[in-house]
């Protein structure tokens, strides 16, 4: 049987545990980034066979906005190079919510 002192004590507050969640999304986000980057990278354009596209410039867009965070321009020109390429008259429009986001977990 559960003993609700004992209950209390092993796990962490709400707010503890909000913010547990949060820096593990961004830690996630961060990761998911420079994987993501790697495959394009790597696999040009077989990175892109049986992708969603539409799923895939959002991806783009947080990623750009991003890289334009952390001032990595070499990963944004890529990935403008990589746009122009493979996927004609997909404009990169750096999504800024990411930013936001970010801040929001620091």
């Amino acid at each position: 049987m559960y003993d609700e002192e004992d209950y209390d004590d092993n796990f962490p507050d709400p707010e503890e545990l909000q913010h547990m969640i949060r820096l593990r999304a961004r830690k996630e986000f961060i990761e998911g980034c420079y994987e993501a980057y790697d495959l394009l990278a790597t696999r040009g354009e077989q990175a892109l066979e049986g992708a969603e596209i539409p799923a895939v410039q959002r991806a783009i867009n947080r990623m750009t906005a991003f890289f334009i965070t952390k001032e990595e321009y070499e990963r944004c020109d890529f990935l403008k190079r990589y746009t122009e390429k493979h996927m004609p008259g997909f404009v990169i429009n750096p999504d800024w919510e990411v930013e936001k986001e970010l801040k929001a977990t620091e």
